[in-house]
């Protein structure tokens, strides 16, 4: 019973340590993935770089105008709505309701 117990004890220990060096080897490829995608990024072309740069500026300006249309179709609901109650009341008062 004994020796049963001291085994399963030993290979209780032997798959921690099996894991626990699975997972430090996996850390460290994953830190290597990790520093090369970093190399691989602080070389970035210039000129992609700049394209880059030129298609965010693009978007920027986009949602910039969008916002801007956005903002004027909201005034003019906004008057449209005003006309129509106005419109509406003077209906209201002239047919005594």
């Amino acid at each position: 019973m004994k020796d049963a117990q001291q085994q399963a004890s030993e290979a209780a220990d032997s798959a921690r340590s099996k894991w626990a060096q699975m997972k430090a080897d996996a850390s460290a490829k994953m830190d290597d993935l990790k520093a090369k995608i970093d190399k691989r990024n602080a070389q970035l072309d210039p000129s992609a770089a700049a394209n880059d740069a030129d298609w965010a500026e693009e978007d920027a300006a986009a949602a910039i105008d969008y916002a801007e249309w956005a903002d004027d179709n909201a005034r003019l609901a906004a008057l449209d709505a005003i006309d129509a109650r106005v419109r509406a009341d003077d209906l209201a008062k002239a047919s005594g309701t």
